[in-house]
């Protein structure tokens, strides 16, 4: 009888160690949606290297455009769970669908970092030649600075595709009157690094936009171009909110909106600083609630984000390798994100 008692039980512990300790021991996947810009790219994987080491889940990274990402971080399924790098007023009409209407299926950090963005030249051409404002644009002889070096109509780089801040670059051109005399050019950053790197070795000039935090500004002079102040949006659907006005200089109507954006918008003035989120699916709040709140204390630094950005671009280090160590080096501060993540997040938040 006792041989057989150590049997059973033998066979139950085995059984047991293989279902449930194997249940158990599963982790929880979360995906992080993958921003073409390399202070998202920094800023995601510093998020994947806390959540892979210190909350106990398994990573992935799915690259895609911004809007596609957010529609799949909107479903709530898995398929898309942090947006690592979300500026506003950028990324406005999708604010208002995913987080502030509807269902607000995201939810952002309570501690964003503040971007500054506009048209920028090389300091030298500012010195030389007085293009200080978006209005010497119009200007034909200042236009013929920015033609390419064989030749051709003048370029503004205006960013790359699928970016809004791209969209609302051609916008302005318009508005400020000197699209004219410009062809808008759409590169990928690399691109226009690259072409920012020719024209400072050659001494030419070249306009396009930047925004900071980034690390060509601690590589280069660069100067932006002066525009009217931003004084509200032109919208009057934000009741109680001063920045909301019938009068406001920014009217821009996202091309995911309507097929006649660029016509209908109406951009006088200059970006207000951005505001830049972390968003996370609100479904991590019953399925993961620690990486939840984690998600929701994370506060990034605009200069510790510049020297991050430039070990991946200028020391060519692995964005994933450069934020392991970003991690390991910034222990109390990964230690203040984490300090709430203990704590349940409120459904109703």
């Amino acid at each position: 009888m006792r041989k057989f008692i150590i049997h059973v039980v033998s066979a139950a512990l085995v059984a047991g160690a293989l279902v449930p300790a194997g249940a158990a021991l599963a982790k929880e996947k979360i995906v992080i949606g993958e921003q073409n810009w390399t202070g998202a790219i920094a800023i995601e994987h510093v998020i994947g290297e806390v959540i892979s080491t210190r909350l106990d889940a398994d990573v992935s990274y799915l690259a895609g455009d911004v809007p596609v990402l957010f529609a799949a971080a909107a479903k709530g399924d898995g398929s898309v769970d942090v947006l690592p790098d979300i500026w506003l007023p950028n990324q406005s009409a999708a604010w208002a669908k995913y987080v502030e209407g509807g269902t607000r299926s995201l939810v952002p950090n309570k501690h964003p970092y503040t971007g500054v963005q506009g048209f920028y030249v090389p300091g030298y051409i500012q010195d030389k030649y007085g293009v200080k404002s978006v209005y010497d644009l119009k200007k034909p002889e200042v236009a013929k600075l920015f033609a390419p070096l064989g030749g051709g109509k003048a370029e503004l780089l205006v960013g790359p595709a699928g970016w809004e801040s791209t969209n609302i670059g051609e916008v302005k051109a318009k508005d400020y009157g000197f699209s004219g005399n410009f062809d808008s050019v759409s590169t990928e950053a690399s691109v226009t690094y690259a072409k920012l790197d020719a024209a400072y070795k050659a001494g030419r000039g070249v306009v396009f936009y930047a925004y900071t935090p980034d690390w060509i500004f601690s590589a280069y002079d660069l100067r932006r171009l002066d525009e009217p102040a931003f004084d509200g949006y032109a919208q009057d659907n934000k009741k109680g909110d001063p920045s909301y006005k019938a009068d406001g200089c920014w009217k821009f109507i996202s091309p995911t909106v309507d097929s006649d954006w660029l016509k209908k918008s109406q951009i006088t003035c200059a970006y207000p600083d951005a505001k830049v989120y972390v968003l996370a699916s609100r479904s991590l709040q019953k399925r993961s609630p620690k990486i939840a709140a984690f998600l929701e204390n994370v506060a990034i630094d605009p200069k510790s984000l510049n020297d991050l950005i430039l070990k991946i671009e200028k020391d060519k280090q692995p964005a994933d390798v450069a934020a392991k160590a970003w991690v390991a080096a910034n222990r109390p501060t990964v230690d203040k994100w984490l300090a709430d993540a203990s704590k349940p997040v409120s459904a109703s938040q």
